[in-house]
């Protein structure tokens, strides 16, 4: 072996080992909840001591800020993706997402929002990782008024909450309700009616005015 093949072979070991620890931890996390799992058992079932763990990630907070994180990435991409599909039409762009959403929220093994889960479980507003929970409720917020505006709601803030709403319903259901016979799946009917509602208003008034 050479020198200069030693580096290499010396960063790649602690690299596998932050993978092991972050998958592990991204499943527990979102299986089992935050509060509830321990360092102690995110090492053990990523098979490293725990002084490894410690120099991947300082503290448990670092971790669950890098997994909210993680899924606050994958969460937009899914949402882009669902978009992209749609170029140019807000209504078959918010039909496919709540289609998205009233299929994953039905899932049998799903257990909730991840971003609601952490607000929950941490209510203290100065805690790290509330930081990306509530930017990710914002930004929603953010992307449906915009959505709201490519509809040509006469409203467009009150249309927007109200999808949010409907949004964060599915989620909470979810842990009561749940499963394919839950009420989970009439979020797309839910928000096509709200839909309904603001442009049908409006196209009465405008009726009403010629």
């Amino acid at each position: 072996m050479t020198e200069t093949s030693i580096p290499p072979i010396a960063e790649a070991a602690p690299k596998r080992a932050r993978d092991r620890i972050f998958a592990a931890a991204d499943d527990l996390f979102y299986r089992q909840g935050i509060r509830a799992v321990g360092v102690d058992a995110i090492a053990k079932e990523a098979g490293v001591a725990k002084i490894s763990l410690y120099r991947a990630f300082p503290s448990k907070d670092d971790l669950i800020v890098a997994y909210l994180e993680d899924r606050n990435a994958g969460y937009w991409e899914r949402w882009d993706r669902a978009f992209a599909r749609h170029e140019g039409d807000p209504r078959a762009q918010l039909r496919a997402m709540m289609e998205h959403l009233a299929d994953r929220t039905t899932a049998p093994d799903y257990r909730g929002c991840p971003f609601t889960n952490d607000a929950t479980e941490f209510p203290d507003p100065s805690h790290p990782g509330r930081r990306v929970s509530e930017e990710n409720k914002r930004e929603l917020r953010r992307r449906m008024l915009r959505l709201a505006e490519a509809l040509g709601a006469p409203e467009p803030k009150i249309l927007a909450d109200g999808l949010v709403l409907l949004v964060e319903g599915a989620y909470a259901i979810s842990q009561t309700l749940r499963g394919r016979d839950g009420p989970g799946h009439a979020i797309v009917a839910a928000a096509e009616a709200l839909v309904e509602a603001q442009l049908g208003r409006a196209g009465a008034a405008a009726h009403r005015a010629e």
